[in-house]
C-alpha cells in the first residue's frame, strides 16, 4: 500500500505547470478541504524573465494567491473548482512567483452566511451585518495558514479573490481577517455595507457585470463607495450589458495581474 501511495504522489508531483493535487489530509480525516496548489517550477523561479514582466522586486517576492470559486463548482471531487479562472492561475505561478491555492467548497455549503430570496423583483441576497460562525471558513484559514507556511510566504505577500459565492467568502475573509491580505479582488460578489468599515486598509478591486440577474451590483458599489469617501486605495470596474458571468471578462483584464503584484 506504502507503495501505491508513493507512486501517485510521484505522478502528483510531474504534472505540468507545477500543479499539485491533494485529496484529503489524513491527519484531519473528513473535515480537511479538497484544494490544489500551482507552484512555480525551481527553473521559473531561477529565471527573472518568467518571473516578471518587470524588474520590480514587489512582482519577484513569492506570494500565495487564495481563489474562492462560485456555488456551482462546489463538491469533493477536487476538480470543478478550476472550472474559472486555471489559465490565470497557470500564469501566475509560471511568469510571477505566485503560489495558487484553490480549494473546493463542500456541496451544500458556503463560503459566507449569506442567504438569497426570489420575488417578482427577481433574486436578492441578504447578508449578515457581523460575522457570524462558519466551519467550513474556520478550516480554510487554517489551511491558508499551512499552506503559507510550508511555502515560505512572508507575512503581507498573501492575496485573496473569488467569484460569485466566493466573491462573498472573499469579503467575508477579509473581515475575518483585517490587514492580513495585501490585495484581494472580488468578482460578482456582495456583503452588508458594514463591510466597508469592517475589512481595514486592503486594497480591494470589484468587478460586476451591469445586467447581473444572479447578484445584484449594488452591494459591491456600495462598499466600493463607501471605502473610496474614507480615502481608501480599490478599483470598481462595471461591464455594460454583461450578466453574472462577468469573471470571463476580469480574468482577461491586463491590469489585474500588475495591480496584485503591486
Amino acid at each position: 500500500m506504502q507503495k501505491i501511495l508513493f507512486f501517485i504522489f510521484f505522478v502528483i508531483q510531474l504534472w505540468p505547470n507545477g500543479l499539485v493535487a491533494q485529496t484529503r489530509d489524513e491527519t484531519q480525516n473528513t473535515k480537511a478541504l479538497p484544494y490544489r496548489l500551482f507552484i512555480p517550477s525551481d527553473k521559473t523561479k531561477g529565471d527573472s524573465s518568467r518571473q516578471s514582466a518587470t524588474n520590480n522586486p514587489a512582482e519577484q517576492t513569492k506570494k500565495l494567491l487564495v481563489f474562492l470559486h462560485g456555488s456551482g463548482e462546489r463538491g469533493s471531487d477536487n476538480e470543478a473548482q478550476l472550472k474559472h479562472g486555471r489559465a490565470f492561475f497557470e500564469r501566475l505561478a509560471q511568469d510571477y512567483n505566485t503560489v495558487v491555492l484553490v480549494p473546493q467548497c463542500p456541496e451544500n455549503l458556503s463560503w459566507h452566511n449569506g442567504y438569497s430570496k426570489t420575488t417578482r423583483r427577481g433574486r436578492t441576497y441578504h447578508y449578515p451585518k457581523n460575522i457570524q460562525p462558519n466551519t467550513i471558513l474556520d478550516r480554510l484559514e487554517k489551511l491558508i495558514d499551512s499552506v503559507a507556511k510550508a511555502q515560505d510566504i512572508e507575512s503581507g505577500s498573501i492575496l485573496l479573490g473569488g467569484l460569485s459565492m466566493g466573491g462573498m467568502g472573499t469579503l467575508e475573509l477579509l473581515r475575518r481577517r483585517p490587514e492580513h491580505f495585501k490585495r484581494a479582488f472580488v468578482i460578482c460578489g456582495g456583503a452588508h455595507p458594514a463591510v466597508a468599515r469592517q475589512i481595514g486598509q486592503t486594497p480591494v478591486w470589484f468587478f460586476h457585470g451591469a445586467q447581473d440577474q444572479i447578484v445584484d451590483p449594488k452591494q459591491a458599489v456600495k462598499i466600493y463607495r463607501k471605502r473610496k469617501r474614507k480615502g481608501i486605495e480599490g478599483k470598481l470596474t462595471i461591464y455594460p450589458g454583461v450578466d453574472h458571468n462577468s469573471w470571463d471578462l476580469a480574468f482577461e483584464e491586463k491590469e489585474l495581474i500588475p495591480w496584485l503584484m503591486h
